[in-house]
Order: structure tokens, then sequence, then C-alpha cells
């Protein structure tokens, strides 16, 4: 049927190859992009879950910074401890030899119970000492180091720490490393007092072992934990990577598609367009 008010057939053309534009550019945006999903407009349901698991790979990335920076303070302590093992052992030698009958009061008091007074000044500055970040890890220590590793409330790890200062570890022989006194001031000069005191060394030396070994111990379930939270950062991202990045693939032979037919149809709307005038022509030879 002709027509000459209306060309249905370039109406129909024309719809056709602004459809077929629209692909044109949608194609182009995702490629250049490289994501299927660039406005919720494109998939409101994808764009959806793909912006709650970006939250949620933006929540695990923190805990596992925060899971770094623990693992970074359990070692700072337990690079202290360490430094006050070492301390009390040699305390422990000293002692040891200090019990020995070949040397007299004097060497007792001016050779041993010096280098004594001088391993627990270290030990007292170690103690006050051992800092991250500002906080104060031994004496006094937090009460407890909590730590969030994750988005919610049970992702939150505490670690009570028992204080550790000079009495905790020597006891009442504190005071005989106070100065250079006589021999009721020294820890070493005192014979008879000799196996107590290696008793309280060695009973520091479980406290301070214990609590190493307690840091250790949840230092490997931290670093648990950290090794949970990359698998499930990579599983996270390859599930929205599923759902909002562009298959370049199937981007490419969409584009093709199209480019293919917006020329078909632009030569087919040509000839639409020609349908009036092939309506007058035929007008003209009837008359």
């Amino acid at each position: 049927m002709f027509r000459i008010n209306t060309n249905i057939a370039a109406l129909t053309s024309r719809r056709h190859l602004n459809g077929t534009d629209r692909d044109v550019r949608t194609a182009i945006e995702r490629m250049s992009s490289g994501m299927r999903i660039n406005r919720a407009v494109d998939d409101a349901a994808g764009m959806f879950i793909s912006e709650q698991m970006r939250g949620q790979i933006a929540a695990f990335k923190v805990a596992r910074q925060n899971i770094s920076q623990a693992v970074s303070l359990l070692q700072v302590m337990e690079g202290g401890l360490d430094q006050l093992t070492s301390i009390m052992i040699r305390l422990k030698e000293l002692a040891i030899q200090a019990a020995d009958g070949s040397y007299s009061d004097t060497q007792r008091r001016n050779g041993i119970q010096v280098e004594g007074e001088q391993l627990v000044l270290e030990l007292d500055r170690i103690l006050t000492g051992v800092r991250y970040n500002g906080i104060t890890l031994f004496d006094p220590p937090p009460t407890i180091l909590t730590f969030q590793i994750g988005d919610q409330t049970t992702d939150r790890l505490g670690l009570g720490i028992v204080q550790i200062d000079s009495d905790a570890l020597l006891g009442a022989y504190t005071s005989k490393f106070a100065s250079l006194g006589g021999a009721a001031n020294s820890a070493y000069a005192d014979v008879p007092s000799i196996p107590d005191f290696l008793d309280q060394i060695a009973t520091a030396i479980d406290l301070v072992v214990s609590t190493r070994a307690r840091i250790g111990a949840f230092q490997s379930r931290l670093e648990r934990s950290s090794s949970n939270i990359e698998l499930q950062i990579e599983n996270t991202q390859n599930a929205e990577s599923v759902i909002r990045d562009a298959d370049l693939a199937t981007e490419t032979s969409a584009l093709v598609r199209a480019q293919i037919l917006i020329q078909a149809g632009t030569a087919v709307m040509n000839q639409a367009n020609l349908l009036p005038q092939n309506v007058l022509s035929l007008l003209n030879s009837i008359s």
C-alpha cells in the first residue's frame, strides 16, 4: 500500500536505527570503561548487588590492614619479651656464679652485683620503653588489646595482657638492686639467699615465656584470619567482576553487529524515503 502523508516504512527504519545507535553507544561505553554496568539503568539489580559487594571488599581490606598492624604490635611485644628473657637468664647465670665459694664478698658486691644492677636498669628501661604507636605495652600495659578484623560485632578479638614490671619479675629482690650497698642490700653477696633468688628468677622466666607463648598463639590466629580475609577478598572481587565487568569479546561482537545494522538500516531508510517519490512518479505516469 502506498501512502503520501505518512511514510510508515521510513518511520520503522528510523526507530530501528535509533535502537541500533543506542546499542553502538552502549557497546562503546562498556568497552571503554571495562564495565557492563555503568549506570543503574544498565542493570538495577546487578548494580545493587555489585555495590554491596564493593562495600564488603572495602571492609575486608580495612580488616586486613588492622590485622597487619596487630601483628606488628605483637612482634614489638615479642621482641621486648625476648630481651627480658635474655636478661633474666643472665641474672640467673650471675646468681649461680655468685653462689660459688671461690668468690669473695667484695668480688660479689663490686663485680657480679654491678653487672646485675645494670641488667636490672636495662630491664626497667625495656618494660617502660616498649611502645607501639604511643601505647605502652608492658608497664603499665593496656588491660586488654582489642583488634577489629571484620565488619561484624563478632569480628572482634581481644588479648588480655598481664602486667610485667620489676616487682612481677624480681619480687622482693627488686630492692637488692637499688644501689651498690653492703651485703644486706646485694642480691649476690647474700649467698644463703641465692637459692631463693634462683627460684624467683625461674618464676620470672616462666612468666615471660608463657606471656610470649600466648602472644605467639594469638599472632598465629591473626595470621590465619588474614589468610581467610585474603581468600574472601579474592572470591568477592571475582563475584563482583562477574556481575559488573564487561566481557570484551561479547561487547566487540555486539559493536560489530550494531555497526553492520546501522549501515544496512541507513540504506533501507534511504530507500523508504524514496517511496513517496515513487507514488508521485506513478501519478505523473497516469496523468
